[in-house]
C-alpha cells in the first residue's frame, strides 16, 4: 500500500495501515510531508526575497522554498500539533502527539498538488518571462483540495482519538476559530 495515494480514496484503511507501521518510518514521512507542503508558501515569498537582495528571481525562489519549508516544519511539528492535541484531550480523545502529527501530515497531502504545479510552471514562466504563472492557484482547485484535506483530517482524528466525526470536526474548528480570532484581534489593534 502506498499511503500517499491511498489516503485520497481510503483514508480510514490508510490510517489503520500507518498505525501499524514503524514509528521511525512514520516520523521521517511526517517531516518530509510537512517540509514539502510548507514549501508552497515559498512561491509567494520569492518576490519579497528578490526585492530585499536585488538578485535573481530563481535564486530567491529556491531560498524562499527552503526557508518556508523549514519554518513550516517547525510550525506544524510544534504549534499546530500541540493545539490540535490539546483540543482533542479536552474532548476526551485518546490520541498521542505522534498520532495527531500523523493525521495532520497525511491530511496535507492534497496540498502537495500546489507544489507540483508551481514547480512545473517554472518552465513556462521562464519562457514567457511571466513570474506570476508560478504563484497562480485556481480557486476551484483550492476549494476541492481543501475538501479533501478536511475529509482526511476528520477520518484521522476520529480514528486515532476513538471518537465520533462531530468531535473530530470540533477538534478542527476550535483551533481554527481561536487562531482567526487572534489574527482579527491583532489586525484590530493596528
Amino acid at each position: 500500500m502506498k499511503p500517499i495515494f491511498s489516503i485520497w480514496i481510503k483514508p480510514l484503511k490508510t490510517f489503520k495501515f500507518l498505525a501499524q507501521r514503524d514509528d521511525d518510518k512514520n516520523n521521517v514521512n511526517i517531516n518530509v510531508i510537512f517540509f514539502l507542503v510548507s514549501m508552497t508558501s515559498g512561491f509567494s515569498s520569492a518576490n519579497d526575497i528578490q526585492k530585499i537582495f536585488e538578485g535573481n528571481y530563481f535564486a530567491a525562489l529556491i531560498l524562499g522554498l527552503i526557508i518556508s519549508g523549514l519554518l513550516g516544519l517547525l510550525f506544524f511539528n510544534t504549534l499546530f500539533t500541540y493545539s490540535i492535541w490539546g483540543i482533542s484531550k479536552l474532548l476526551q480523545g485518546k490520541a498521542n502527539k505522534n498520532q495527531i502529527r500523523l493525521a495532520l501530515a497525511y491530511s496535507l497531502i492534497p496540498s502537495l498538488i500546489h507544489l507540483v504545479i508551481g514547480l512545473i510552471m517554472i518552465v513556462p514562466a521562464t519562457i514567457l518571462n511571466d513570474i506570476e504563472l508560478i504563484t497562480y492557484q485556481n480557486p476551484i482547485t483550492k476549494f476541492v483540495l481543501w475538501i479533501f484535506t478536511v475529509r482526511i483530517l476528520l477520518f484521522g482524528l476520529a480514528y486515532f482519538n476513538k471518537y465520533a466525526y462531530g468531535y473530530a470536526l470540533l477538534t478542527i474548528i476550535i483551533p481554527a476559530a481561536i487562531s482567526e480570532g487572534i489574527l482579527y484581534w491583532i489586525k484590530y489593534l493596528n
